[in-house]
């Protein structure tokens, strides 16, 4: 079995300013660096915009986190965002019975975006109050 270690520091910014040796002579012993290309950094800015940001906005009125994801999927991203079949058990007749669960695992950069968009529209309109993204140059 692979041996895991803690997260001990994440630089939240791309480092582009820095020789890559002088980057890694910042790792502290047992650590590694994490090189994620423009697209996976993008995406999982978007990921954590969606926790931090649009799935906090509904808990602060009055949601369970569980029920703030389930509402911001079902009413932005149903036809966005990846299904995937989760098991339950078998009916009487030993029938599977499944229910499709929505994620934003893997989703594309395109599809996230257009995510966001509804996640905004629908703040507009169902008075959510959830801040955009920042848009960074």
């Amino acid at each position: 079995m692979a041996k895991t270690y803690p997260r001990l520091n994440d630089l939240d910014e791309p480092v582009f300013d820095k020789p890559v040796i002088e980057i890694a002579a910042e790792v502290p012993p047992g650590g590694a660096l994490a090189v994620k290309s423009a697209k996976e950094y993008h995406s999982d800015r978007q990921r954590a915009w969606y926790w931090a940001v649009a799935v906090k906005a509904l808990v602060d009125i009055g949601y369970s986190q569980g029920e703030a994801d389930m509402i911001l999927k079902a009413t932005c991203g149903s036809t966005l965002l990846k299904k995937e079949a989760l098991y339950i058990g078998r009916d009487a007749d030993n029938k599977p019975i499944t229910a499709t669960r929505l994620s934003i695992v893997g989703v594309g950069k395109r599809n996230m975006s257009k995510f966001i968009d509804n996640i905004i529209a629908a703040s507009i309109t169902n008075e959510w109050f959830i801040q955009p993204p920042e848009i960074r140059e």
